[in-house]
Order: C-alpha cells, then sequence, then structure tokens
C-alpha cells in the first residue's frame, strides 16, 4: 500500500504513533501528535521539535536566497516551540549537502544564526552528509516552558471563541506570485507577500502573552494552513468549527495580488500555508484579555469563529451558508 492509498501524511503519523512511538508516562508528558513533544525537567517542560526542509519539495533555490532559507528552516522550528507555549533555547542542525560553494553554505547559517538570536536561541551542534539530490535541512529545536503555562491542541471545548494573529494566506500568496512572475515582478507586485513566505516571523512573545493571561485552551501554529491546522486541533479536542469567511483577516496586499493572480482572496486566506501565525482558542468571555495581551506583544488578533459539539470544521459564507474548508497543503 502506498502512503497516498493509507490516507496520506495524516494517517501516516497516525499508523507510526499506534505501532512505533512511547506513550505518554514518567518524564514524557507529551509525544507524538502536536506542534512539539513535552519531557518534564524538573519545575518545567523541556520542549523538542523537529522540521526537515527538502529542496524542491519545500523551496527552490532560483526563488530562494540561501540566507533566507536558513532563517526559515529555524524560524519554523522555533514557531512550534510557541506553539507549545515556550520559549527556544537550543537548535541542533543536520543538513546534507551538494558539493556546492561554501559561501553559500556560510550564507544558509548566517541565516540561522540570526534567526535563532533575534528569538531567544542559539545553534549547539548538528552533523553535515553529503547529498546528491539537493539540500535537505533538518533542525531539532528545544525550549522550555513552565509546567502550567504549557498549552496543547487537545483543549478546545465547544463554545470557545477561535482566535488568530495577523493576517492569513500572506506566505502562500506570494508564493504564488513567485512562481507565476520570479523574483523581481513578484516583488514589484507584492514585496510584502513575498517577503512573508520567504522571511517568516514565529510569534513566541504573541505566544507567551496568551498563556501568560491563564485563558489559552488550545493552541498551534498556522503551518499547513488554517483549513488543515484547524481540523487538526479539532481532531485532538474531539470537538468541530465554524469560521466566518467575513471574518477573516486579510490583507490589502492579498486582495491585490488575488486580483493578479485571478484567485478568490478567501479561499488563499483559508487554505494557505506558512504564515506561522498562532491558532488558538479560549471561553469567550476571556477572549479580549487574551487579545489584548497578544496585542501588547506586537500582533493584532481577533475572533474569526466558534468551536462546535460536532464532528467537521466549516467555513460560513456571508449568506450563512456552511461548507467544509477548502483543502490545504498535505504531503502524498
Amino acid at each position: 500500500m502506498l502512503i497516498s492509498q493509507l490516507g496520506g501524511e495524516a494517517a501516516l503519523i497516525n499508523l507510526i504513533r499506534d505501532k512505533y512511538c512511547a506513550e505518554p508516562g514518567d518524564d514524557l508528558a507529551l509525544g507524538i501528535g502536536d506542534d512539539a513533544a513535552l519531557i518534564l525537567c524538573g519545575d518545567h517542560y523541556l520542549v523538542v521539535t523537529t522540521d526537515m526542509l527538502v529542496e524542491n519539495t519545500h523551496f527552490r533555490m532560483d526563488i530562494n536566497d540561501a540566507y533566507l532559507l536558513g532563517w526559515k528552516s529555524v524560524v519554523v522550528n522555533i514557531s512550534d516551540v510557541a506553539a507549545m507555549g515556550g520559549e527556544p533555547t537550543y537548535a541542533f542542525v543536520s543538513i546534507g549537502l551538494p558539493d556546492i560553494d561554501v559561501k553559500i553554505v556560510e550564507e544558509i547559517y548566517a541565516g540561522m544564526r540570526d534567526a535563532s538570536a533575534a528569538f531567544g536561541s542559539v545553534i549547539a551542534g548538528g552533523d553535515t552528509v553529503g547529498s546528491e539530490n539537493g539540500i535537505v535541512i533538518n533542525v531539532t529545536q528545544l525550549g522550555k516552558v513552565e509546567i502550567d503555562k504549557a498549552v496543547r491542541r487537545d483543549g478546545a471545548k465547544p463554545g470557545d471563541a477561535i482566535i488568530v494573529t495577523n493576517t492569513l494566506g500572506d506566505s502562500r500568496t506570494g508564493l504564488e506570485l513567485l512562481l507565476k512572475l520570479g523574483m523581481d515582478d513578484a516583488r514589484r507586485v507584492g514585496s510584502f507577500l513575498v517577503e512573508r513566505h520567504l522571511k517568516p516571523e514565529p510569534r513566541v512573545f504573541e505566544a507567551r502573552a496568551a498563556v501568560g493571561t491563564g485563558k489559552t485552551h488550545s493552541m498551534m501554529d498556522l503551518s499547513d494552513g488554517l483549513s488543515s491546522d484547524l481540523q487538526k486541533l479539532c481532531e485532538a479536542s474531539k470537538v468541530g468549527a465554524k469560521v466566518y469567511a467575513d471574518k477573516l483577516p486579510i490583507s490589502k496586499e492579498l486582495h491585490i495580488a488575488a486580483a493578479r493572480l485571478d484567485a478568490d482572496p478567501i479561499e488563499l486566506a483559508a487554505s494557505g500555508g506558512e504564515d506561522y501565525e498562532l491558532l488558538l482558542t479560549c471561553a469567550p468571555q476571556d477572549a479580549p484579555k487574551v487579545i489584548k495581551a497578544i496585542q501588547s506583544a506586537g500582533s493584532k488578533a481577533q475572533i474569526i469563529g466558534e468551536i462546535i459539539d460536532l464532528e467537521g470544521v466549516y467555513l460560513v459564507s456571508s449568506n450563512g451558508t456552511a461548507n467544509p474548508m477548502p483543502a490545504s497543503w498535505s504531503h502524498f
């Protein structure tokens, strides 16, 4: 049976979890199935996450800059630490390289170093190997979080408000511009969107502010897109969700680019991946406090929907029609 026949990435992860991974217990507070693992370490949790970027699957060097590739490879992992409410500490980088100019390698590592420093981490080790099929970068990121501030995916409750930070779909739209127009023209049409794709920022400080309120029930980062990631949160919490199309935060730059791409702005915002914004839930009466805390850390935030006591994730149009959310990125 092929992975695609099994049901894709989500089904494969479930198979690996059920047959081969350790159950939580003793010091392992949380294993596979969330943004990161949590390991009890004294009076706090050690946060552990890992992510891999493969050339021509996750990035293309003809539309990428070596420095920004390094930046992004670290940031996507730091974002997972933020999603647990934690603070990043140390990164371990394993990299597979063709026989390329050493200057390119230095630029990749400079991006990693600067991204780590910007959000409180450092590179502490790793591995290097040869690769005949392009660049492969795997980062294992460590972090820490107080036991009472760790937030998981499985805590959403029916009636919860669904909150996201900033605007959605920008990274996906930036990528579409790059693929259609190339770097120079894409930047002329939507420099903000291209930057959001090539140099994302993890919402570490916003996540810390949110969990500091003590009111956040569940949280994760938006890496695969709102549609896919909200589905994961709902499955973990055994709930469903309604998202209101007219509440989705969409940048004016996305609206302009969508017209150039002949694309639907709402679909781009609902299904676009790699924004690395926060998705979180809390009781509706606590939403103003959580939003205010996030704003104090430098980002906008708003309610886009509600958690429901039914299966499924639905996008509700302005006329009240509810349909399944559009599909997001998926491997296989």
